[in-house]
Parts: structure tokens; sequence; C-alpha cells
């Protein structure tokens, strides 16, 4: 098994968040297996890394918000 992790880190590289780690299954390593399994993995963790950043986008806009207001 391969484990992956996704970290997000902004332009200076300052680390934003870490996606929880899966593992995926490869088998053989040959190509086509490798293909497949880095698909599957990115079906599971789109989403996820989708609504990550959209709440990470929604807590800056609201903070940048408040220090208008205040």
């Amino acid at each position: 098994m391969v484990k992956i992790e996704i970290t997000l880190k902004d332009e200076q590289g300052k680390k934003l968040g870490q996606l929880p780690s899966k593992e995926i299954e490869i088998g053989s390593y040959h190509l086509d297996e490798i293909e497949k399994s880095v698909e599957k993995l990115r079906k599971e963790m789109l989403p996820e890394l989708t609504r990550y950043l959209l709440e990470e986008g929604q807590r800056q806009f609201t903070e940048e918000k408040k220090k208008r207001v205040g």
C-alpha cells in the first residue's frame, strides 16, 4: 500500500492545513493500475479538498469584512 498526504500551503510556504492521509492499493505498479488508483483517490479527495478551500476562503473573507467594519 501507498500512503498519500496532501498539505495545503500559502504563497510563503506557511502551512494552512492538511487533509487526512489516505492509503491506496497499487498492486504490481503497472502504469494502468497506478492511473486507476490515482483516479480513485482523486474522486475521494477532491470533494474534501474543495470543501476545505471554500471554508478557508469564507473564513478569510469574513475576517477582512470585520476589519473593514470595525
